[in-house]
């Protein structure tokens, strides 16, 4: 039994150390069955393209023609309403132009001339996914709807969207509007980063001020698995004629956070479809087992109590399932801001092993040492 385990141990890490070469490479999904690790893959989904992202570890677990433009519906409102938080005052009372009022598609039914807050136009935008709303966003953060798109573009290429360009600021299907599944992890990383943000992607139903002649207006959040998946906390849907069915989701279960994304998804619901098996994948076929450091291995790892992510202090930690799946790292640009929610419990985890390796090759020889017995570790 004891051979077994330290054969799968060299395994693993003989696959993860063959597998990163010095720089990061796109993801790819062998069929290795020969190695003796059970390797389904991921599932069956409906999506074009799409990608799954471990954010605990910052490993994409998988993709599949994750850096294909296409046309990205309402997920969009995830940059305006970025910009909105990052650049506006909530408190800040924007007057409703006959354009912003007229926007089409969904909307949370803004009229012309009235003035509403800015924070309830960006809880408009995500939740209720207005147009209408997203559009007076642009014209008083942007001066213009011109001038916010200006602005859209420009914070994408600060966070490395390479093959990402908006025309709106609602998602509207029109020409020179796309984005891919990678780049859209990029924004959605950032603005999950952010607590006003987060906060407004996890609720579940919003109050909207009531129109001038006192009509009241309300949403409940079109995301319906909020509802349904355990440990989702966002984050925004999409749907148009030439994007189809989008989605942008984030879970958190047993320490980890994984995010989905999906375009074009196929069917009735598919988009939410799609994301729940991806996240089940995630959650459950490529569940934590260990950890493989080739810096300092098994120091210290601290580990925040669910739904905070998982935080672990080494070189360079990947998981040891996933390693035996053959998976490669292949990280979007990091978001910036903390992951770890303010206050969170800190569980410390304190391993000693032999004196520590401090290169690859040392820690190879750590591990070789494990295998054939020269160690007890």
């Amino acid at each position: 039994m004891r051979t077994t385990a330290r054969s799968a141990i060299l395994a693993a890490f003989l696959t993860l150390t063959l597998a990163i070469p010095a720089s990061a490479t796109p993801l790819t999904f062998p069929h290795r069955n020969q190695d003796g690790f059970p390797h389904d893959g991921p599932p069956f989904v409906t999506a074009s393209s799409w990608i799954i992202y471990d954010e605990t570890t910052d490993m994409v677990l998988a993709s599949s023609d994750a850096d294909t433009s296409r046309p990205m519906a309402s997920i969009t409102k995830i940059m305006t309403v970025l910009l909105a938080l990052e650049n506006g005052n909530p408190n800040d009372q924007v007057v409703i132009s006959e354009e912003a009022a007229g926007a089409g598609g969904q909307e949370i039914g803004l009229v012309a001339g009235e003035t509403v807050p800015l924070s309830a136009l960006v809880r408009a935008a995500m939740i209720r996914s207005g147009n209408d709303s997203a559009a007076a966003i642009a014209e008083h953060i942007g001066g213009s709807i011109d001038g916010f798109v200006a602005m859209m573009n420009e914070r994408a290429a600060e966070l490395g969207m390479e093959n990402t360009r908006f025309a709106n600021p609602h998602g509207l299907d029109a020409p020179g509007h796309y984005s891919t599944p990678r780049d859209m992890l990029i924004v959605a990383r950032q603005a999950m980063s952010m607590s006003e943000f987060a906060e407004i992607a996890r609720s579940r139903m919003m109050v909207f001020p009531d129109t001038p002649s006192g009509t009241p207006r309300s949403a409940s959040n079109t995301n319906r698995i909020l509802n349904s998946y355990e440990g989702t906390i966002g984050i925004k849907t999409g749907e148009t004629p030439n994007a189809g069915l989008t989605y942008v989701g984030a879970a958190e279960r047993d320490g980890r956070r994984l995010f989905v994304v999906v375009f074009n998804s196929v069917g009735s619901k598919a988009h939410f479809a799609d994301a729940i098996r991806l996240f089940n994948w995630g959650f459950e076929d490529l569940r934590i087992n260990g950890t493989l450091s080739a810096g300092i291995p098994y120091e210290t790892i601290a580990a925040t109590v669910e739904p905070s992510p998982l935080v672990a202090e080494a070189g360079v930690e990947t998981l040891l399932h996933a390693a035996a799946q053959g998976l490669t790292t292949d990280s979007p640009a990091p978001a910036n801001g903390e992951t770890v929610s303010a206050g969170a419990e800190v569980i410390e985890i304190t391993r000693y092993p032999d004196p520590a390796p401090r290169s690859i090759l040392s820690t190879f020889t750590y591990w070789l040492g494990l295998v054939t017995g020269a160690s007890d570790g």
